[in-house]
């Protein structure tokens, strides 16, 4: 009898061993594919032409809903050309978070002869910059414009001629 239980435990801890030593599962496979994310420029911000203060200094300002605010003595904002603000169109994949970086700031140079530059402080009426979301959802396009406005200071000695710069804008999916 004694040498029954040793056999008996060899055969159990046997079969026992081949059971531990297989043993499987599966996982889920996804993924979710985004049409690209793009931003188009619909239109360019033109700050229009503007008659220079006879003394002193001013602030030309342009805002994203395309109201001229001018400061300065006798400084003028003329019809022509027209102003516009600078307007934004994000497109992606609906429904999707995103980030929006729009140029804070950017220098304006004067190509003519008297040369200078003008410093354009942006605005915009985005209403986000890391939590952004386009219209829609997933599976169908999505969208989001915005607009873009500036403002600059002008003195009685800023140099008369046509300035010109750029303002860069960039969405990244989150």
């Amino acid at each position: 009898m004694r040498r029954i239980y040793p056999i008996l435990a060899a055969i159990g801890l046997n079969a026992c061993s081949t059971l531990a030593l297989a043993a499987s599962t599966t996982a889920n496979v996804s993924a979710t594919i985004f049409r690209p994310i793009a931003v188009a420029t619909n239109a360019n911000l033109s700050m229009g032409a503007i008659v220079r203060p006879s003394t002193g200094s001013g602030t030309v300002t342009l805002s994203p809903a395309n109201v001229q605010t001018l400061t300065g003595t006798n400084a003028v904002w003329l019809a022509s050309p027209a102003s516009t603000v600078a307007n934004f169109t994000v497109t992606g994949e609906g429904g999707q978070a995103f980030t929006l970086a729009i140029d804070a700031s950017d220098t304006m140079t004067n190509s003519g002869a008297g040369g200078g530059t003008l410093r354009v402080t942006t605005s915009n009426d985005a209403g986000c910059t890391s939590a952004c979301a386009l219209s829609g959802v997933l599976g169908g396009a999505g969208s989001m414009s915005f607009n873009v406005g500036g403002s600059f200071p002008i003195t009685s000695t800023t140099a008369p001629g046509a300035y010109s710069g750029s303002i860069s804008v960039s969405a990244t999916y989150n």
